[in-house]
């Protein structure tokens, strides 16, 4: 079994009890657009698709208020470290992708190229057909009614695409979604 295969079962596992807009049918979107937007911008596919993959797993059933230095972020990092080395990743392929999934959570704080892949492909989903019909039930199930709805889907999309870092998410964005 390859790499992604072995992170795509460890994610199922962390992500199994997470609602459908943060679960492994998120982080499986995330990774197809860190494939796509990897490759365009010519960094390690394997490893942006690994970040993606693992980059919720340090989330919770229960809402808390998050900040830089504690978020599902930092918490998801120090859970994958020790599946990472387990996949014989070097010292430096791991500190590179517990950064990322430690970075994800807020913008302009990232560090290095698969930092930036990860925020990108994350804030892809805002962007996702199929991902939107996920927050819309996330959504609804808080109470919401379909105005604020529009709303909020319409302030993200509005932010996210202000602060992609590559070229390629702002095209993926600009031409294949509605804006």
């Amino acid at each position: 079994m390859n790499r992604i295969q072995k992170s795509k079962e460890f994610a199922e596992e962390c992500l199994k009890d997470i609602d459908s807009a943060h679960g492994i049918k998120h982080a499986e979107t995330t990774a197809n657009f860190a494939k796509i937007v990897s490759e365009k911008e010519n960094i390690n596919t394997e490893l942006c698709i690994i970040t993606a993959l693992l980059h919720d797993i340090g989330r919770s059933k229960t809402w808390k208020q998050e900040t830089i230095e504690d978020n599902h972020g930092v918490d998801g990092a120090k859970k994958a470290k020790d599946f990472l080395f387990s996949l014989e990743l070097s010292n430096e392929e791991v500190d590179m992708i517990c950064e990322a999934i430690s970075q994800h959570c807020f913008p302009n704080i990232q560090t290095n190229q698969i930092s930036k892949i990860l925020r990108d492909s994350d804030k892809l989903n805002s962007f996702s057909k199929e991902m939107k019909l996920e927050y819309i039930k996330y959504w609804k199930e808080k109470g919401w009614d379909d105005e604020k709805i529009t709303e909020q889907i319409k302030k993200e999309r509005e932010f996210y695409f202000k602060t992609f870092y590559t070229k390629t998410a702002q095209k993926i964005a600009k031409e294949n979604f509605t804006v």
